[in-house]
């Protein structure tokens, strides 16, 4: 069953540009080695300050595996980029569309 991890952020210095996350994201899955767990990781501008992200991992099992890695980053990115977790939520998805 695949899994997905939510999450909201606030950015003290308003939402970086859409070059400037893609940028994260690609330093976040270069460091990886080329061993890129997510099926798909979207992120999403609510306002001026807060972002949205929705990461599927294929199952639970490589979510796990994922998170010291994940959280890594995470704890890289609050540093660097006056960013912060407002909330999270992770769980099984039981309901895909293209997989009907």
């Amino acid at each position: 069953m695949k899994y997905a991890v939510y999450t909201k952020w606030a950015w003290d210095n308003g939402v970086p540009s859409a070059g400037d996350l893609k940028s994260m994201m690609r330093s976040f899955k270069d460091a990886k080695g080329g061993d890129f767990a997510p099926e798909e990781v979207l992120w999403w501008q609510i306002d001026e300050t807060h972002h949205q992200a929705v990461i599927i991992y294929p199952s639970k099992e490589i979510a796990d595996a994922e998170r010291k890695a994940l959280e890594a980053a995470r704890k890289e990115s609050v540093q660097d980029n006056k960013n912060k977790m407002v909330e999270e939520y992770v769980g099984p998805i039981v309901m895909q569309l293209t997989e009907l």
